[in-house]
């Protein structure tokens, strides 16, 4: 796709949004009420047949943790793909990169992060309105790439309404010694009549962070020791173990600005708008190597080049060490019509960008990677307060994606996507069903060959309310996914990912057979969710060994095999009681999941159990919370890693809004209290690099 092609495209998608207008304000509803506004019918959060969580404003301030995914780790069935604190997608139910949509606003982030995991997400959540989590069937109208589940960033960078007495504003400043880190984010929108103008800024910037102990886990460095030594006494060589990374990671460190303006007409009508975003980042990568001495090959074939491997060779000459820098232009096209007719509201959303990073070795250019993409989506609802409801959609997405360098193991590629989908409910308070349909075909056209798929996916929800504040739902779909460009095309060496990765021309498609079953009962002090799900999958495509060697690398192939993943998400919250002026809750939540291969063995990177338990204390204009987090040792695990053990992270805080007029809150907090080790099994550097250690955080937010 040519860039003059897509801009026209834009252009051609904007002429005619604009010839319609259109818009929903939505404002904000208490917890209990809110709107999922993910699924094309809007469904309230606590009526969606399926495992959903919205997070507010007010909450991601509180939980904010670095990166997107790192500040939604304590939801049940969400984990990160964590490549150090810069880099990290979420993943659901143990799948991530193309089986998880990470959206903006509806859309993609049209960036590098499902190619990699070292490639940062470009959604940013600090003054974000929310972020909804969709599992499983809830994210069927999204289609195969949706097959695990969806992360949407309302991220509210263009009006959508008219700020109350013409101009409202947002900021925020906040600091983390783990990292010797800053934050800060300013928003401001002003209205002239119906024209309403935005304009917003956000930085956030972090030295390497500290953590308790080496850099390396224990098994890592036991296992590198038996290669280089055999069974010699360790203690002959604590002179090479010093040269780890000891305290802190080194290479960690980064800086994310972005910048945006935007500009809307509001009315009864609904609203347009438009916005302009500019993203720029840099940031290390750490245990990142690129040893390319023949006595390093060893170690690269087993994915455990070290730190000090990275910046020494063998005859003790430095090597460069390895950082990226992105840069991301985005023009987001947005509007919804409401109407009095059967089909009484129309929105849409079309998004062009400019992705360009650079992976740099000291001075010089390693490799580039360069994505241009345009995606749109269109959906039609009907609903006139009677027991049916429903919508019709039509998703595009086209992009160009080309690597240039040492490292592109992927050759350039076009890939072109059309989505249809329908979905209609039929509620009758006592019992309803719920249906969804979509219909999507990709083109993915690269330099040794051209291939088509064609994807229908399907799910069918029975739900019903036995009783005052019960809800039970049970869903059957059907998920197929097409192969993106990297299963098809990838031919080389992958360091991020420690193999020589080699697609698969002959391909097809990924079909996923699931149930569902969710339970939710809400009272006046207590309530409580579960869901259980079992998805089969047939022709599951992943990346195996083929116990090959190439440029020092594992060759690593994708083929598709049968596999299933099972397991579950509960939570629960409570209402305690009143003591010392102060009213106590608790919030409760553990998650699990299994992933297998049919013929035998376990699928890689697989979550273990986790659970988290929480006490919350308010009275008045103080909130205190005091949490801790566990996670199970995980050692069902593939041929290719090794196991990960048990840990607990214990985080405390406060919330002061010292104004009772005025929106105004002072955040004090303590992560890690106790300075534990933690590696994530999902993460591809948990053997290299691990969790932050203790770190307090000091922050202050205004809404005005």
């Amino acid at each position: 796709m040519s860039r003059t092609l897509s801009r026209h495209l834009m252009l051609a998608a904007s002429a005619t949004v604009l010839a319609s207008a259109g818009a929903h304000a939505q404002s904000e509803e208490p917890v209990d009420v809110i709107t999922v506004t993910s699924t094309p019918l809007e469904t309230r959060a606590d009526e969606v047949v399926g495992s959903v969580d919205v997070i507010g404003s007010e909450a991601l301030i509180r939980d904010l943790n670095g990166n997107l995914a790192d500040t939604l780790e304590s939801l049940p069935g969400v984990t990160s793909t964590y490549y150090g604190p810069a880099s990290g997608r979420p993943i659901v139910r143990g799948l991530g990169a193309d089986r998880v949509r990470v959206l903006i606003n509806g859309l993609g982030g049209l960036d590098a992060s499902t190619a990699s995991p070292d490639h940062a997400v470009t959604a940013e959540v600090i003054g974000a309105q929310q972020v909804e989590v969709l599992r499983g069937p809830a994210a069927i109208a999204y289609g195969g790439g949706a097959i695990g589940g969806v992360v949407n960033v309302i991220d509210a960078r263009i009006p959508t309404a008219l700020p109350e007495d013409g101009f409202d504003g947002f900021l925020y400043a906040g600091t983390t010694s783990v990292d010797e880190g800053s934050q800060f984010a300013a928003r401001g929108t002003a209205a002239i009549g119906q024209l309403v103008l935005q304009a917003d800024w956000q930085r956030r910037e972090a030295d390497d962070f500290e953590i308790p102990g080496f850099a390396e886990s224990e098994r890592l460095r036991e296992l590198e020791h038996e290669e280089e030594h055999g069974h010699e006494d360790e203690h002959e060589d604590e002179h090479e173990e010093e040269e780890l990374d000891f305290g802190s990671v080194s290479n960690s460190g980064y800086t994310f600005e972005t910048v945006s303006l935007a500009g809307s007409v509001v009315g009864d009508w609904g609203y347009v708008g438009i916005g302009v975003k500019e993203t720029d980042a840099d940031y290390g990568l750490p245990g990142h190597a690129h040893a390319h001495e023949e006595e390093h090959e060893e170690g690269h074939a087993h994915g455990l080049i070290s730190p000090a491997d990275a910046h020494e060779d063998e005859h003790g000459e430095e090597e460069e060490i390895v950082t990226l820098g992105l840069e991301q232009t985005r023009v987001d096209l947005r509007g919804e019509f409401n109407r009095d007719a059967f089909f009484n509201r129309i929105r849409w959303s079309f998004a062009h960008a400019d992705y360009v990073h650079t992976e740099f070795e000291g001075d010089e250019v390693g490799t580039i990677f360069d994505k241009e993409g345009i995606e749109g989506r269109v959906e039609v609802r009907h609903q006139h307060g009677g027991p049916r409801q429903g919508a019709i959609g039509l998703q595009l997405l086209a992009q160009d994606f080309a690597a240039v360098g040492a490292e592109a193991y992927l050759e350039p590629t076009v890939t072109q996507d059309w989505g249809l989908f329908v979905t209609e409910r039929w509620d009758f308070d006592a019992w309803g069903v719920e249906g969804g349909l979509r219909w999507d075909t990709r083109n993915l056209d690269g330099l040794r060959a051209e291939r088509d798929f064609d994807t229908l996916s399907g799910s069918l929800s029975l739900f019903a309310r036995p009783g005052e504040g019960w809800f039970t739902g049970f869903t059957l779909s059907r998920t197929e996914r097409a192969p993106t460009d990297a299963e098809v095309f990838a031919n080389g060496p992958h360091i991020a990912t420690r193999a020589f990765e080699v697609g698969n021309l002959d391909l097809g498609t990924e079909t996923a057979w699931s149930g569902e079953a969710t339970v939710r009962r809400d009272m006046d002090r207590f309530g409580f969710e579960a869901t259980g799900f079992y998805a089969a999958y047939d022709g599951f495509i992943g990346l195996f060994p083929t116990g090959e060697e190439e440029d020092g690398l594992d060759v690593f192939e994708y083929r598709q095999e049968d596999a299933t993943l099972y397991g579950f998400e509960a939570k629960a919250d409570a209402r305690l009681g009143e003591a010392g002026g102060f009213d106590f809750s608790a919030e409760a939540s553990a998650d699990y999941v299994r992933g297998e291969l049919d013929d035998g063995g376990n699928l890689p990177r697989i979550p273990p159990l986790s659970g988290t338990l929480a006490l919350i204390a308010d009275r008045g204009n103080v909130s205190l919370r005091a949490e801790g987090r566990f996670v199970a040792e995980q050692d069902e695990i593939t041929s290719f890693e090794m196991p990960t053990d048990s840990f607990a992270l214990f985080n405390a805080d406060a919330r002061i809004t010292p104004f009772a007029d005025k929106d105004i809150a002072i955040l004090v907090g303590v992560r890690n209290i106790t300075d534990e080790e933690a590696r994530l099994h999902t993460s591809f550097l948990k053997d290299q690099v691990p969790l932050p250690g203790r770190s307090v955080r000091a922050a202050i937010s205004a809404r005005f």
